[in-house]
């Protein structure tokens, strides 16, 4: 069992991570970079001028100075506030916004290239999940803490040197008073950030799980179920439950916050405070001090007290967006083991896989993101083989149909066939070569596929088709593409034809088409792009016995030239393809044509014999 990972850090392990976002800022954004600069460096003149403003004004007053001399005191100091706050206002409600958008923009695209090249595998666990939303949520709102709390930073230090300067020329004791009351403030706030970052990581995954349910009731996949089943029962149910354990440890943790700031910190500092008013008074009513230095310093006993309070809040802050940024840093540096170094694909001539073994498992290489993850379940099940020795040919131009039961194996077939994983033995070579040598993109783009678990995208049906970007030279191939799949008739009906929006989610004239329909043209994306392999993944599930043989004699026509691989459990598919392999409990148990299984009277003809059976019960 590996150890829990301390969120104490190392001093360098936090200038790392904080210098690590910087770095990213100024590189994507270097106007935001260079104007939160200029933004601190404007406030902190704003938040010390006014003790030296009110100690000069009122001192000169005392000494008898005229009036002509006290009017320009206030003259530069009304210029000085003109000029600094429509700065501010300007870049506040203006460049801000602009600049954070900005930032947001870059930061996501990065993301989502991340995301793009994760492993498969990633996806199915859950520790690797939960770092992987962390890191999509806390990004580019941690890096904007960042840049701000630096320009904060440099409004600080700029005030607090000016004001502790000042407080020095009237009366050190006092500065001395305050600068111990803050090395207080700043053990009060690293262990506050400690316990923040904690209270962050236990609600994480109570908020995905939330977030999840939340999706469920405002999604429409989910409405027809919701409202004929007792499945919003349990949904509620747990909705409650998690929202219990939300407040259990929003509880546990806000004792704690109050005992460190409430009693702790804010107490101490009052009590000081007050004090140094009280110290403030004597020393005025024993006239060892003027009344523009008293002026003054009750000024600045409330400003530096603030203003070092919230400098070194913001200093203690960069330790907690380590703990965060370093999160991002391990989401970034992963680097997927499913890759390779040849670009260049060669003409498809065969696909061979050679005692190719595969076991679904969390102590699989694939599935490790960090060494120190510590929340793997105790009870986590033993190794689940899901294929088991298989070997088979395909050649150029075959069409092979791959059949079984649910849980036989197809499917993670074809996940390996696709290599979004690998083999845990044997191997897959593509004429001859192991797969594992080609880059995993310049490989995919050869196999079309359509899954079992298609989704249509909230965009056009060109742009779906296309499955990307759709320009009007695209034209007959989108319209070809879905003549191939029998969807014109469907097109016609729609008003504004290619351009028709598929689901109403940002376009209330788009159209929400039926599951046959949608799986239609999800299998118009296979036509529409040029691909050697082709995979139809139960390309038939949802539709009807008459639709089904259209569709077959349609990828027929469509794919002569091409190599097409038949995913099913409908037996009715197989009978197109050159060579049938059967799988049972992931091992490979026939093989051969629809003819010759038949005649061997073994499993396949048990299942077409029980298939057929259902058919004519179903046509009678």
């Amino acid at each position: 069992m590996r150890k829990v990972k301390k969120e104490r850090q190392k001093l360098s392990s936090i200038l790392r991570n904080n210098w690590l976002m910087l770095r990213k800022i100024a590189a994507y954004t270097p106007e935001y970079f260079a104007l939160m600069i200029v933004e601190g460096v404007v406030w902190g003149c704003i938040n010390s001028v006014s003790a030296w403003f009110i100690y000069t004004l009122l001192n000169a007053v005392q000494d008898g100075g005229d009036f002509l001399y006290a009017a320009s005191i206030i003259a530069v100091m009304a210029a000085f506030y003109l000029v600094a706050y429509v700065f501010d206002k300007w870049y506040w409600n203006i460049k801000n916004p602009l600049m954070r958008q900005k930032l947001h923009l870059r930061m996501h695209e990065e993301l989502f290239a991340k995301a793009r090249s994760l492993d498969l595998s990633c996806f199915d666990d859950p520790a690797f999940y939960n770092d992987f939303v962390w890191a999509m949520n806390q990004s580019d709102s941690r890096a904007i803490e960042v840049i701000e709390d630096t320009g904060k930073l440099i409004n600080r230090l700029i005030a607090s040197a000016s004001l502790f300067t000042l407080l020095l020329t009237v009366d050190p004791v006092i500065a001395l008073v305050l600068f111990l009351s803050s090395c207080v403030t700043v053990v009060c706030n690293l262990v506050g950030n400690r316990i923040s970052f904690r209270h962050d990581r236990e609600r994480n995954p109570l908020r995905r799980k939330r977030d999840y349910i939340n999706r469920v009731y405002h999604l429409a996949d989910y409405a027809k179920e919701l409202r004929t089943g007792r499945a919003d029962e349990l949904l509620t149910r747990e909705y409650d439950e998690n929202n219990e354990r939300l407040v259990q440890t929003d509880v546990k943790y806000g004792r704690r916050y109050f005992l460190l700031y409430g009693l702790g910190w804010n107490g101490l500092g009052n009590v000081t405070l007050f004090a140094l008013l009280l110290y403030m008074i004597t020393q005025l009513a024993n006239g060892r001090i003027a009344v523009g230095g008293f002026a003054a310093t009750v000024q600045v006993i409330w400003d530096i007290r603030w203003t070092l309070n919230n400098l070194i809040e913001r200093i203690t802050k960069y330790a907690k967006h380590s703990l965060y940024i370093e999160k991002y840093r391990e989401f970034m540096s992963y680097e997927p083991r499913v890759k390779g170094e040849k670009h260049e694909i060669p003409p498809f001539e065969r696909l061979e896989l050679r005692n190719v073994s595969f076991a679904y498992t969390f102590d699989h290489p694939e599935y490790r993101f960090r060494e120190d993850q510590d929340d793997k379940p105790a009870d986590r099940q033993p190794p689940q083989e899901a294929l088991r020795n298989v070997s088979l040919t395909i050649h150029a131009g075959e069409k092979v149909a791959i059949v079984g039961y649910n849980g036989a194996g197809k499917t993670t077939l074809i996940k390996l066939i696709m290599r979004f994983y690998d083999p845990t033995e044997g191997e897959i070579l593509y004429n001859g070569v192991n797969i594992r040598e080609y880059a995993p993109e310049a490989y995919r783009r050869q196999i079309g596929t359509v899954f079992q678990d298609f989704k249509i995208f909230a965009a056009t049906v060109a742009e779906n088709v296309m499955n990307g970007e759709y320009r009007q030279e695209n034209e007959a191939t989108v319209r070809e593409a879905l003549r191939a799949a029998d969807f014109t008739e469907k097109l016609e009906q729609l008003e504004q034809g290619l351009g028709t929006h598929l689901t109403r989610e940002f376009n209330d004239k788009g159209t929400n088409l039926s599951g046959g329909e949608s799986q239609k043209v999800a299998i118009a994306r296979v036509f529409a792009g040029r691909y050697p392999i082709v995979i139809m993944d139960e390309p038939s599930s949802a539709l009807d016995p008459m639709a089904e043989y259209h569709l077959n004699q349609s990828i027929l026509r469509n794919t002569e030239e091409k190599t097409v691989i038949f995913i099913s459990h409908r037996l009715s598919t197989t009978r197109i393809a050159d060579t049938i392999y059967l799988f049972d409990g992931g091992r490979l148990v026939e093989q051969g044509s629809h003819e010759a299984l038949l005649e061997k009277d073994g499993k396949y003809a048990e299942m077409f014999r029980l298939q057929s059976e259902k058919y004519r019960q179903g046509e009678a």
